[in-house]
């Protein structure tokens, strides 16, 4: 007998019929989105669909896309093996044959040109420009969103305009149990908690002196809004654990900053050095060198050239960007990232420095994407916030 696990709820089960019958109607629109807030199982669902598909429908070409490397790792993680980039699937680089300059243009052939069904993951975040291209595809797409995600980065949200064609309402038994998925719907509410305190693994407490250590801790992923802010606390994070130098040194959590598919990089991966890293010589004079071990990697990489300037970033204070070769990588530290960088990821701790009131009309939304990337353990450092309550500082090990 299957578990409950491997069979559909009855919502699931209605998802997976409304799912079927769109993609069978010839004149239905050419995008389902399929939405649901945190713990209502959009990726278990989006797995049962597919196999449907597969099975009664004869499904056999289709793409599995995410905004971000982390994301589609995160999708091959819960079942979804063909998993890659958006930016992978759609896009290939193109050489100017007059200035020799490499660019990116829509693949005309391949996984994606052949698919007959694109499945796209995190809609929320995927900018206007990658929205316009997969819908001028005219392939069906099913689109899988929480739209109350924050919106991307560049652009209006094209993908999640409108209203979902289903929306997952019932929490699984394990995020109805859960703290900070109890919690997020709160947020989701636009509401705090009655008071400061913790519940289970879950904590919310003021941002303070006292509370402010939590957030320099080295097992745990730190999560704000700001680059002045990550900035900041980059650098007293590393100080306090003895790094001292500009220089990466072994044992830093580092995060890609661009994609690289030829080299299996993704913006927004993560890793820890396996050693300091060494300037580059000769032709790679002005470089740096790096050995990372990158998250959901089996063997550490022992050479990545990187161009030095997100990490001097830091202490220098010059945010401008340079010129960067294509063949030349973009890491910066991870001690702290901003919510943007860690939508479509999960993390198993996480503590989150808040920064929503730079958010203005998106204050709630930032909350709710911010304290959903916690797995499991939370700690939510409020400011300018009097909940009360005889809260106390967890007994960590710091």
């Amino acid at each position: 007998m299957p578990s409950t696990t491997d069979t559909p709820t009855d919502e699931q089960f209605r998802a997976i019929q409304a799912i079927d019958a769109w993609y069978a109607d010839p004149a239905a629109p050419q995008m389902f989105w399929l939405a649901g807030e945190a713990g209502t199982g959009k990726t278990k669902t989006t797995v049962f669909a597919l196999d449907h598909l597969q099975d009664r429908r004869n499904l056999e070409n289709f793409v599995v896309g995410a905004p971000t490397g982390k994301a589609a790792q995160v999708l091959r993680r819960k079942g979804i093996d063909r998993a890659a980039t958006l930016h992978s699937l759609i896009y290939a680089p193109r050489q100017d044959d007059d200035t020799g300059e490499l660019f990116f243009a829509r693949k005309s052939e391949g996984k994606f040109a052949e698919a007959d069904l694109i499945v796209c993951d995190e809609g929320s975040m995927v900018g206007d420009d990658v929205a316009g291209d997969l819908l001028r595809s005219g392939k069906k797409i099913l689109m899988i969103a929480d739209d109350y995600q924050l919106p991307p980065v560049t652009g209006q949200g094209t993908l999640t305009k409108g209203e979902p064609d289903f929306r997952l309402v019932e929490p699984h038994r394990t995020a109805r149990e859960s703290p900070v998925i109890r919690l997020a719907h709160l947020l989701r509410r636009q509401e705090l908690p009655r008071r400061f305190g913790t519940a289970g693994n879950a904590h919310v407490l003021p941002l303070n002196r006292v509370t402010e250590p939590l957030a320099l801790r080295v097992d745990t992923q730190t999560i704000c809004g700001t680059h002045r802010v990550r900035t900041d606390f980059t650098r007293r994070i590393r100080s306090r654990h003895g790094f001292d130098t500009v220089m990466p040194q072994a044992g830093e959590r580092v995060i890609c900053r661009r994609n690289d598919r030829e080299e299996g990089l993704f913006n927004g991966m993560i890793g820890t050095l396996t050693r300091p890293a060494a300037e580059g010589r000769g032709r790679q004079d002005g470089l740096w060198s790096l050995g990372v071990h990158m998250e959901d990697e089996v063997k550490p990489r022992s050479k990545l050239m990187v161009h030095p300037w997100m990490f001097q970033a830091h202490y220098s204070g010059e945010t401008k960007a340079p010129r960067v070769e294509r063949d030349v990588q973009q890491f910066d530290w991870a001690w702290m990232i901003t919510c943007h960088s860690a939508q479509g990821s999960e993390f198993p701790s996480v503590t989150v420095l808040d920064d929503s009131a730079a958010f203005r009309e998106h204050k709630w939304r930032w909350l709710y994407t911010a304290v959903t990337r916690s797995q499991d353990e939370l700690f939510l450092l409020l400011r300018n916030a009097d909940l009360g309550g005889n809260w106390r500082m967890p007994e960590l090990d710091m």
